[in-house]
């Protein structure tokens, strides 16, 4: 059996995540910014957010108030926004889809480890 670090088994997952983000907006899967996942409340879409570490605190508070929904702090609005061609996003809505349930399996796992 091969032991492999627990620092390269986050990168990987992280890498993945990345991946899961970058597929979602090519895909037109996923919401990014306030304003498009603000719509994707109102038209009563389940989901979750991940919203970048960085992000202002009203505007987290914000869009919580919005809808009840489940989210992860995860990246920077720089990185977020790197990794679908965007200057910043703070904001990102993924549909609970099977590709959402992925990609939340997938963050759900990094803090995992991250926790230990």
């Amino acid at each position: 059996m091969i032991n492999i670090p627990e620092e390269e088994i986050k990168k990987r997952i992280l890498k993945q995540i990345v991946s899961l983000i970058q597929i979602g907006w090519r895909g037109r899967i996923i919401s990014i910014g306030y304003d498009d996942t603000v719509k994707q409340i109102k038209k009563g879409k389940k989901g979750f957010l991940i919203i970048a570490e960085d992000i202002a605190e009203r505007t987290k508070r914000n869009i919580l108030k919005e809808g009840n929904l489940e989210y992860y702090q995860l990246f920077t609005k720089s990185e977020l926004g790197s990794f679908i061609g965007k200057k910043e996003v703070g904001i990102i809505f993924v549909p609970m889809t099977k590709f959402g349930l992925k990609l939340k399996s997938l963050i759900a796992q990094y803090f995992e480890l991250k926790r230990r």
